[in-house]
């Protein structure tokens, strides 16, 4: 290469050079800034949260308790506010079954509540929701509820899904199960309405609680009051009659 077109390339180079160099100083420059924006936005003194929204009518959960464990998870301005971290303290209490937490501009939280719906007593002191979770709300000891499970830590599903199944058997026939009991070796128990005490047993349950069934009307017009049934027979089962009142 000779003197002259070393001295064409030289310009060349050098604005090749510069340019990255401005490109290099940009991009820097958008990230700086783009970083300068984020704290900016993220302060709370810029975009301070003004306002809380509950959406929902509850029965049981107390909306002044909500509103103070919502305000205390709220720890950012309205975009550095972490939306799940209020979620979450919204499910820690018992009556709160689903929570859904959205920013509305420019300085509010709404927060959407789905309050749990027990449909059971759960042993002494838990109450059981229509998914068969269970929860323990204080005021559960003092809710009246017309029936009542009575079962091992984790076997509530299964007993709503059993509830489930023979209940309606029973309501055709105008009675209703208020106690259901499953023991640890897997023994199923009924206590109806009217104070009659069934054992279901181990198997063949929804077999030997339709054959009561369908005899149940004649222990009725047997004219003494019934206290117990033992489904446990496999050719039919066993009556045990309240005693009768002295005269």
């Amino acid at each position: 290469m000779n003197g002259m077109q070393r001295r064409r390339k030289e310009p060349e180079r050098r604005g090749r050079w510069l340019s990255a160099v401005l490109a290099v100083s940009f991009f820097a420059g958008l990230g700086v800034a783009g970083v300068l924006g984020v704290r900016y936005l993220t302060d709370p003194a810029r975009l301070p949260l003004r306002t809380i929204r509950v959406e929902d009518h509850f029965r049981h959960l107390d909306r002044a308790e909500l509103q103070r464990a919502l305000t205390a998870a709220v720890d950012g301005g309205f975009f550095g506010v972490d939306l799940e971290k209020v979620r979450q303290a919204a499910l820690r209490l018992p009556w709160v079954a689903e929570a859904r937490v959205t920013r509305i501009w420019p300085d509010r939280l709404q927060v959407e509540i789905v309050e749990q719906e027990p449909v059971a007593r759960w042993n002494d002191r838990g109450l059981v929701n229509g998914e068969g979770e269970v929860f323990y709300p204080e005021e559960g000891e003092r809710l009246v509820l017309p029936l009542r499970f009575r079962g091992p830590e984790g076997k509530a599903p299964q007993m709503l899904s059993f509830y489930r199944d023979v209940q309606p058997g029973f309501r055709r026939r105008n009675m209703e199960i208020r106690e259901l009991l499953l023991d640890r070796r897997g023994e199923w128990r009924l206590k109806l309405g009217d104070g009659v005490q069934v054992v279901v047993g181990r198997e063949q349950q929804r077999y030997r609680i339709e054959r009561l069934l369908d005899v149940y009307a004649v222990l009725g017009r047997a004219g003494r009051a019934v206290h117990r049934i033992d489904l446990r027979y496999e050719q039919g089962f066993a009556v045990a009659w309240q005693p009768e009142e002295k005269g």
